[in-house]
């Protein structure tokens, strides 16, 4: 999903749910990907596959 910044402030907790739930969403400014919200899950997989392959 993707969603502007100026969209997310309004809805921020339903955000986190939906990456809870293991959605990936895109925050833009002006059509561009500026950040992603990932669950804390994904985010610690993520993590430990980046420290194994260095």
């Amino acid at each position: 999903m993707k969603v502007t910044t100026t969209n997310a402030r309004t809805i921020l907790p339903d955000l986190v749910k939906r990456a809870e739930q293991g959605e990936t969403i895109e925050f833009t400014t002006y059509g561009s990907t500026k950040a992603v919200l990932i669950s804390s899950e994904r985010y610690e997989r993520l993590s430990r596959n980046m420290h194994k392959s260095n």
